[in-house]
């Protein structure tokens, strides 16, 4: 099977109208239940080599009360993973996630993050993406709740076969699959074809994305993986994530957290006339709901890297022991793509607010 015969356009090189054509359309892939990842994908940036493994269950690292090897994620991570789940485990009695098990996936090569699903036996308690800066220190990229996460494979199964794919077939043929995650917000899988043809799909939502702009990413992943030391040279030391006057992690909790009703940005898209709303807190988040209902967020032209616009469902407050607000979670998503809490920062510096009108 050939990607230019069933990608058309996929070689074109992404430029403002594709965000514009994002922004119109919304997000069309509406998930299903949440089912186990693939169990081949062990190493970081490995591609998968056996098709007959894709139906197994498979057996991964467990970090609740104890630390394992750094197969899958240095003990670093481990450690750091499983503070901010006691961390996440203050919000209210029986929410689990300081009694989860940790499972590590590695997110591809160069992006230093680590995919890390909660669960209790069966039952998922939500997801957390940790990544590494450039000085080596851990930090928690964005985290969900409950069963939503990214990277479902059923998820993946429906876009491939919008493409006409089968991955028991591609693999066999040469192909491979990989787990990527780029800086901001993007989760996505890698899909290598027998060919050398490549294509990239959304990882909460399955949205096909745009090759030129990916093969920039793994451009830039693959020179940063040069430049750094293996991910492994990460210390103990790495587990603090705060200058030395912020409170440690282990004096953290966090507030209940704040939901909004899901709906869709492209149901009306007068918000794309708006202006930008003025945001520098949750504070004036709130207010901005009691006076609007329902917000969005797009990054306009990184919207690519963000899977939106989306809808803004939600926050989380994370406090010292003081109370005193230490970091703010938001969430986005969560109507045809995943909900995922992210650093407010993080939104505040790639893109904008905007309030739908009736």
């Amino acid at each position: 099977m050939y990607l230019r015969k069933v990608g058309v356009g996929m070689k074109k090189t992404f430029h403002p109208a594709w965000n514009v054509l994002r922004r119109i359309t919304g997000i069309a892939v509406s998930l299903i239940c949440v089912v186990t990842l693939l169990p081949f994908l062990q190493a970081e940036g490995a591609g998968i080599q056996n098709a007959t493994r894709l139906m197994q269950p498979f057996t991964l690292i467990k970090s609740t009360t104890e630390l394992h090897s750094d197969t899958l994620a240095p003990d670093a991570v481990q450690q750091f993973a499983h503070e901010q789940a006691i961390i996440l485990g203050t919000e209210q009695a029986g929410n689990q996630w300081d009694h989860a098990q940790l499972d590590f996936y590695p997110l591809g090569p160069g992006t230093r993050s680590w995919l890390v699903y909660a669960n209790v036996g069966e039952s998922p308690v939500g997801y957390m993406i940790i990544s590494a800066n450039d000085q080596g220190q851990l930090q928690l990229s964005e985290y969900g709740q409950g069963e939503q996460r990214p990277y479902n494979i059923s998820l993946l199964y429906q876009a491939l076969d919008r493409q006409q794919l089968d991955l028991e077939e591609l693999i066999p043929d040469g192909g491979g699959l990989q787990l990527r995650y780029a800086p901001p917000l993007l989760a996505y899988w890698k899909v290598e074809m027998p060919n050398d043809d490549v294509i990239y799909i959304d990882a909460t939502n399955g949205d096909t994305l745009p090759t030129g702009v990916l093969k920039a990413l793994d451009t830039d992943s693959r020179q940063a993986s040069k430049r750094m030391k293996s991910i492994r040279s990460i210390s103990v030391q790495a587990v603090v994530m705060t200058p030395e006057d912020s409170p440690q992690v282990s004096s953290l909790s966090v507030d209940s957290l704040d939901l909004q009703p899901l709906f869709d940005p492209a149901d009306n898209l007068l918000w794309i006339t708006s202006k930008a709303l003025s945001i520098n807190g949750v504070k004036t988040l709130n207010q901005q709901w009691k006076e609007h209902k329902k917000i969005v967020f797009s990054a306009d032209h990184q919207n690519v890297l963000y899977g939106g616009p989306l809808p803004v469902s939600g926050y989380q407050i994370w406090r010292d022991e003081r109370g005193t607000v230490h970091n703010q979670y938001v969430a986005i998503g969560g109507n045809t793509s995943v909900r995922r809490f992210v650093p407010l920062q993080s939104l505040l510096r790639d893109g904008n607010f905007y309030a739908v009108k009736p």
